[in-house]
């Protein structure tokens, strides 16, 4: 079987990897633990209809940059109020701007992204006001990332990139996720290199796990900078990074990843031993076992990054996984070899 001749697999969707590629499940407990406190703070973003798209957009510009290190805790929690209710409520856009309207939204939010990331630090909060502080305006922040790049637009991919370089986290990993959202946009492949970095120089899980999926994603399979980077960075680490890594890298058509890719084909393997590990604030680790639902999930990535990949021992894994106990594994497994060219 040549490259060439691989079957037409259906190609993963960014909202797919985030359910596959092993994104750890202290991210996910905190993204809903974050849910759960604006529910609890506010109740829940305001209804579409109070406030104008403008209006929102208005008072985000009124307290950026310089006027945001005046903004009382109070105020700061309004705001942060807004820039999630304008994230959520650009996911539908087509039905409140028009084209030239969302191009002005774009860049008008792209300024704001690039001003606030030169003010994040002047807080003149103190005392037990300061930590609340920050944090209120960290997630600000974030929900202004997420607010630029559910523009969909050319002009948010400047700042996002501008981001990354910046080396500020958790925001680098924000941004390469919403760059890797952006995929479909040609200017989108020009983060592969910032994003290569972010690779190479950070220490962050979440950010290399971002990062690994974003290539995966927006790199080109010949990119022979980014095969190797990811090749190391399998090397480099273990666990949830060195899966990532090894699925990127079949993503991309390359077998660089095998021994990985084996262990992830490999019921067993992912049943024994306690493969989840977390890191908790005083640098302990603590190992858990995989859940059920989360062997399953990665057998079935493991199968469609595989799909990509010209090897002979890997698909024979693929084959074992016709008689896997899961229905779900099963009929992935059924549905490649009978894709697979012979």
């Amino acid at each position: 079987m040549t490259p060439a001749s691989l079957p037409d697999i259906e190609p993963m969707t960014w909202s797919l990897m985030g359910r596959f590629f092993g994104v750890p499940l202290l991210i996910i407990g905190t993204v809903v633990g974050g849910a759960v406190v604006v529910v609890l703070l506010f109740g829940g973003p305001a209804a579409p209809d109070q406030r104008s798209l403008e209006s929102l957009l208005q008072a985000l510009e009124a307290s950026s940059g310089e006027r945001s290190a005046g903004v009382l805790l109070p105020r700061e929690k309004e705001l942060w109020q807004t820039a999630l209710e304008l994230s959520e409520r650009l996911r539908r856009k087509e039905a409140e701007l028009t084209e030239v309207e969302l191009i002005g939204v774009s860049q008008r939010l792209a300024t704001m992204v690039e001003t606030e990331l030169e003010h994040l630090d002047r807080i003149t909060a103190f005392g037990d006001d300061l930590a609340p502080q920050r944090e209120l305006r960290s997630n600000r922040f974030d929900f202004l990332l997420r607010a630029l790049a559910r523009t969909e637009r050319p002009e948010a991919v400047g700042p996002l990139i501008t981001v990354i370089r910046s080396g500020r986290e958790p925001y680098v990993s924000v941004a390469i996720q919403q760059l890797a959202d952006l995929h479909a946009l040609p200017e989108a492949r020009s983060a592969v290199d910032p994003i290569l970095q972010a690779l190479q120089k950070s220490a962050r899980t979440e950010t290399l796990l971002m990062a690994c999926t974003a290539l995966s994603v927006l790199a080109e399979p010949d990119n022979q900078r980014v095969i190797e980077a990811l090749s190391q960075a399998r090397l480099a680490h273990d666990g949830e990074v060195e899966w990532s890594a090894a699925l990127a890298l079949a993503r991309l058509g390359s077998p660089a990843g095998k021994s990985t890719l084996l262990d992830l084909l490999n019921r067993q393997y992912l049943e024994s031993g306690d493969l989840y590990q977390v890191t908790d604030e005083s640098g302990n680790v603590k190992r858990y076992r995989l859940p059920p639902n989360r062997v399953e999930s990665l057998l079935i990535a493991a199968m469609e990054a595989v799909a990509n990949v010209d090897d002979a021992d890997l698909w024979a894994m693929i084959d074992r996984l016709k008689s896997d106990p899961s229905p779900a594994v099963r009929g992935k497994a059924t549905e490649l070899i009978k894709q697979q060219p012979r």
